[in-house]
C-alpha cells in the first residue's frame, strides 16, 4: 500500500470519527447509515481514481460527484430517475429539505429529532468534511491543516450538548488524527534520506500528544465541577444555564441535578400553575416532538396580544380570571419562552412570536437568557360538569391529535382495561391519571425503562417505574389509543416561594405532563406522575364521585389503603416540587451501582492507560523475541548490535542510515570513558556483528584503515553475547544523558512503536 493510499484511508477513519462525536445531538443514531456512507463514498472514489490515473487533480471532481450520488440516493425520492439521476424537480425538493433542517435547528434545542430535513444536512456535512480532510491531508499534502475542520465537527457538541461529547467518541476522533500527522512528519523535512526513521522530535511529539491526550480525558473525570452534567452548562460567573429539550426521548431524564436558580417571578395567582415552554405532538413511538408546520407570520408578535386559545369557549373564558405574572429569567437558554397557559399578551423586548394553534411562543432570533417580561394570562379552571359536557372535538383536530405509530397490543388492551368503567373522555382521563397516580402500582424515580425503543411505552406499563416523562407520555399515548386528543407539555413545576413573595425554579423542576383536548374548555392539564414528585394533580381532574377503575388483569392492583400509603398528598405543589429528583431516586445497590458507574469515562481513561503503556509492552516483546530467537554465536552478535541500537537510540544517539557498524562503534565510543568496561564491550559487540556478517578477521588484533583497533575475541570470550553486556553499554551512555531523556528512554522505549511504523510505512 503506498503512503497516499493509507493517508487517505487514516483521513477518511478521522473524518467518521468527528462524525461520531456528533451522535449526543441527536436522539436517534440511524443518521450515522448515511453520514458514514458519505464519508466512505468520498475516500473510496478518492482512493480509485489516484490508483487509476496517479494524479491528485482529478480525483476532487469525482469525490464530489460521489458524494452527490449518495445523496440523491438517500433524499432524492421520487424526483430521480432510478433513484441516483436528478430531474428538474430535485433542486426544489432538496431546498425544501434543506430549509426543514434549518428551521429545526433553530427552533430545537439538542438532543434533537433526525427529521429528513436535518438528516440531509448532517450527511451532506458528513461528506464535506471528508472532502476537506482527504483535500488537505492527500491532494496537497498538508495533514495539520486537516484539523481545522475536524476541530470544527468536534467542537459543535461540545458547545451545543448539554452532557459534551463522550471520553470515547474524543478519543476516537484524536488518534487519526495524531496518526495523520505522525505520517506527515515521516516524510517531511524531519525524515532523513534513507530508510524511515524518526527523530528525537518526533518521538517528543508523539509523548507529548499522548500525555495531552490522557490529560484532555482524565482531568474532567477526576477533577470536581467537571463531570457531566446534564441540562446544564456552567457559565463561569457562578450562573447555571438550562437547556431543556423540547424533544422528549422516553430513554431520557428532564431531571437535572443542578439546584442553581434558573428563573424567578411574581404573581397575583394564589396558587401558581407549572410554566409550559413548548408542547410536543408528533410522537413516532419512541419520542414526542413539537409539530414542525409552516412559518409563523412576522405579524403574530406577542406583544400585540395572542389568539383565543383554541377550543376555550366564551363562556369558560368569562368564568375564568385574569392573572398577571412577572418573570425574571437568570439562567435559562432557550428559544422558546416559558409562560403560564393561556397567555393573552406578554410585554417583552424584541421579536417574539406565537403560533395560534399552541400558543408557543418562539424567539426569532432571541433567546430567553437575561430576560424579564410580564405576562397577563387566565387562570381556566373547568368544572366537572363543563368537562363532562364537552362534545366531540372537530375532526381535523382530533384525527391529527390522536394520531400514533403501530403500538404493542398491551398499551390499548391496558388502556381498556383501566378505563373499563368509565362512561364518557373525561372520566376515561380521570381513570388513566388515578392508574399512575395511585392505584396501578407506580412509582416514581429518575430511573428510565430499559427498553428505550418502540416498546417504551409498553416497557413502562410493565416495570411500573419511570419519571416525569414516562408518566406523561404513557397517559397521552393511551389517552390517544382511547380517541380521545392529547399531547405533552414541556415545562417546570411552580418551584418554591420565597419569604418575598416571589417564586423560585430551579433545573431540578423541569417537569412534563399530558394535555388532553376538551371542546369547550380546550387543552386541559392533567397530572399522572406521583405526589411524590408533582404534589397535587389539578383539582379539575378528579370527579367529586371517583371513577371505578379496572386494574389490568395481568399485575395486582394494590388495595386503597396501600395506595394511599404508597402515594400520599401533598398539601401544595411547593412542598413536593422542591429538589423531587434528588431526594426521590433511590440509591443504587449491587449491580446498579456498577452499571451506574461513567462507564464512557472509565473506557476512555482505559483506552489511554493502553496508549501510554504501548511503547513499554511493544519495546519489551520486541526484545525479547530478539533474543529468543538466538541460536549461536552469530545470531547472539545480531541481537545485541540491534537491541544497543534500538536502546541508545532512545537516549539520542543517532547516525546516518549509510552508516556501518565500525562507524557507529566508533561514533558510541566517543561517548565513553576510553578504556573502559562499556568501551571494551562496545568493540566486542562491534566485532562480534562484523564476524558474523563478513566473516572471521584471521590473526591477533590490528589497526583498521580508519585507525580504530579490532578486537578480535579472545579464548573464553568468542561465546555467544548477552544482554548484561548490552545493558553495561546503555548504563554508561545514558549516564552522560540529560536526565529527562534517560526518563523517557526508561518509560517509553519506541523501539517497538518504531517498528511498527516502518512496517506500516513500507512501499
Amino acid at each position: 500500500m503506498t503512503r497516499s493510499a493509507r493517508t487517505a484511508l487514516w483521513a477518511g477513519v478521522a473524518s467518521a470519527a468527528a462524525v461520531l462525536t456528533l451522535r449526543p445531538l441527536l436522539v436517534s443514531s440511524g443518521w450515522l447509515v448515511g453520514a458514514f456512507s458519505a464519508v466512505c463514498a468520498v475516500t473510496a472514489s478518492g482512493l480509485l481514481v489516484r490508483a487509476l490515473l496517479r494524479r491528485r487533480g482529478p480525483a476532487v471532481a469525482v469525490q464530489v460527484l460521489a458524494l452527490l450520488a449518495v445523496l440523491l440516493v438517500l433524499f432524492g425520492g421520487s424526483t430521480t430517475v432510478a433513484g441516483v439521476v436528478p430531474t428538474p424537480a430535485t433542486p426544489g425538493r432538496f431546498a425544501q429539505l434543506a430549509t426543514d433542517g434549518v428551521q429545526v435547528i433553530q427552533r430545537y434545542s439538542v438532543p434533537a429529532v433526525d427529521l429528513r430535513g436535518l438528516r440531509l444536512l448532517l450527511v451532506a456535512g458528513a461528506g464535506l468534511l471528508a472532502l476537506a480532510v482527504d483535500l488537505f491531508a492527500v491532494t496537497l499534502r498538508r495533514p495539520a491543516l486537516a484539523g481545522l475542520p475536524l476541530l470544527a465537527v468536534v467542537a459543535v457538541p461540545l458547545a451545543l450538548a448539554p452532557g459534551g461529547s463522550s471520553a470515547v467518541a474524543f478519543v476516537l476522533a484524536s488518534v487519526p488524527y495524531l496518526v495523520l500527522l505522525a505520517g506527515d512528519r515521516r516524510s517531511s523535512l524531519l525524515r532523513p534520506p534513507g530508510p524511515a526513521r524518526r527523530s528525537v522530535a518526533g518521538v517528543t511529539a508523539s509523548a507529548t500528544a499522548a500525555v495531552a491526550l490522557v490529560a484532555a480525558v482524565a482531568v474532567p473525570a477526576t477533577v470536581p465541577g467537571l463531570d457531566e452534567r446534564p441540562l446544564t452548562i456552567d457559565t463561569g460567573q457562578g450562573d447555571t444555564i438550562a437547556v431543556i429539550n423540547p424533544i422528549l426521548n422516553l430513554k431520557a431524564s428532564l431531571g437535572a441535578r443542578s439546584n442553581a436558580t434558573i428563573l424567578t417571578y411574581q404573581t397575583d395567582q394564589p396558587d401558581p400553575a407549572p410554566l409550559r415552554i413548548v408542547t410536543a405532538d408528533v410522537f413516532d413511538g419512541r419520542t414526542w416532538a413539537p409539530s414542525t408546520g409552516a412559518d409563523i407570520p412576522r405579524s403574530q408578535r406577542v406583544q400585540d396580544g395572542l389568539n383565543p386559545a383554541p377550543g376555550l369557549s366564551d363562556p369558560v373564558r368569562d368564568a375564568s380570571t385574569v392573572r398577571r405574572t412577572s418573570i425574571s429569567v437568570r439562567g435559562l437558554d432557550q428559544t422558546y419562552l416559558p409562560l403560564p397557559y393561556p397567555a393573552l399578551r406578554v410585554g417583552i423586548e424584541g421579536e417574539w412570536l406565537y403560533e395560534t394553534d399552541t400558543l408557543n411562543v418562539v424567539g426569532d432570533g432571541e433567546t430567553t437568557r437575561g430576560r424579564q417580561y410580564e405576562v397577563t394570562h387566565l387562570e381556566v379552571a373547568p368544572t366537572e360538569d363543563e368537562l363532562r359536557a364537552a362534545p366531540r372535538a372537530p375532526d381535523e383536530l382530533e384525527s391529527r391529535y390522536t394520531e400514533l405509530p403501530e403500538l404493542p397490543q398491551v398499551v390499548r388492551d391496558t388502556a381498556a382495561q383501566v378505563t373499563a368503567g368509565a362512561s364518557d373522555p373525561y372520566e376515561q382521563a380521570a381513570a388513566l391519571q388515578r392508574y399512575f397516580r395511585a392505584t396501578g402500582g407506580f412509582t416514581y424515580s429518575t430511573t428510565a425503562p430499559n427498553d428505550g425503543g418502540s416498546d417504551a411505552v409498553a416497557a413502562f406499563l410493565e416495570q411500573k417505574t419511570g419519571f416525569c416523562v414516562q408518566f406523561a407520555s404513557a397517559m397521552a399515548v393511551m389517552a390517544r389509543a382511547l380517541g380521545i386528543p392529547a399531547r405533552v407539555a414541556i415545562g417546570f413545576l411552580p418551584g418554591e416561594e420565597s419569604a418575598n413573595g416571589r417564586w423560585r425554579i430551579s433545573a431540578q423542576d423541569a417537569h412534563a405532563w399530558p394535555e388532553l383536548y376538551f371542546e369547550g374548555v380546550g387543552w386541559t392539564r392533567f397530572e399522572p406522575t406521583p405526589a411524590t414528585r408533582s404534589g397535587q394533580s389539578p383539582s379539575w381532574s378528579v370527579p367529586l364521585v371517583p371513577v371505578p377503575t379496572t386494574a389490568p388483569s395481568r399485575s395486582a392492583a394494590p388495595s386503597a389503603a396501600s395506595s394511599s400509603a404508597a402515594a400520599p398528598t401533598a398539601t401544595t405543589a411547593t412542598s413536593t416540587a422542591t429538589g423531587a429528583d434528588a431526594g426521590t431516586e433511590a440509591e443504587p445497590t449491587g449491580w446498579g451501582r456498577v452499571l451506574a458507574l461513567p462507564w464512557g469515562w472509565v473506557l476512555g481513561a482505559l483506552a489511554l492507560v493502553l496508549l501510554l503503556l504501548a511503547p513499554r509492552v511493544s519495546a519489551t516483546v520486541l526484545s525479547r523475541r530478539r533474543w529468543a530467537g538466538v541460536h549461536d554465536t552469530g545470531s547472539s552478535a545480531e541481537a545485541a548490535w540491534a537491541e544497543l541500537e534500538d536502546r541508545v537510540h532512545d537516549l539520542g544517539v543517532r547516525w546516518a542510515p549509510s552508516a556501518t557498524p565500525r562507524q557507529r562503534a566508533d561514533g558510541l565510543s566517543e561517548l565513553l570513558e576510553p578504556g573502559s568496561v562499556a568501551a571494551q564491550e562496545v568493540q566486542r559487540m562491534r566485532a562480534a556483528v562484523e564476524s558474523s556478517r563478513f566473516g572471521a578477521s584471521g590473526g591477533g588484533p590490528r589497526e583498521t584503515a580508519g585507525g580504530s583497533l579490532l578486537v578480535r575475541p579472545r579464548a573464553g570470550q568468542a561465546g555467544r553475547l548477552v544482554r548484561a553486556q548490552v545493558d553495561v553499554v546503555v548504563d554508561a551512555v545514558a549516564a552522560g544523558r540529560p536526565r529527562g531523556l534517560r526518563w523517557r528512554a526508561r518509560c517509553f522505549p519506541m523501539a517497538g512503536v518504531r517498528r511498527a511504523l516502518e512496517w506500516w510505512d513500507r512501499d
